[in-house]
């Protein structure tokens, strides 16, 4: 009776860290790949920030040469009106 009652409670015992070894096991997969799916949405976002960035300078590049553009041809009409 208490050989079987030793050997149950080994049993449980040995159950039980194989189910806490598997688990954890099982965790760490899932928070490695929780980790990398994360880097890779850090990494994308950092992408398109980049090119958020680039995109505000061209849009500034751009506007400041069509107000260079309507400068001239404002100095130009103002210079070469046809008298009425």
């Amino acid at each position: 009776m208490l050989i079987t009652l030793i050997a149950l409670i080994a049993g449980i015992l040995l159950g039980g860290s194989a189910t806490g070894l598997w688990l954890e096991r099982r965790w760490r997969q899932q928070v490695l790949e929780a980790e990398k799916s994360l880097n890779e949405i850090a990494e994308q976002h950092h992408n398109e920030h980049q090119q958020n960035q680039q995109l505000l300078q061209k849009n500034a590049d751009l506007t400041y040469q069509l107000n260079e553009a309507r400068k001239t041809v404002n100095y130009l009409e103002s210079r070469y009106q046809s008298p009425d």
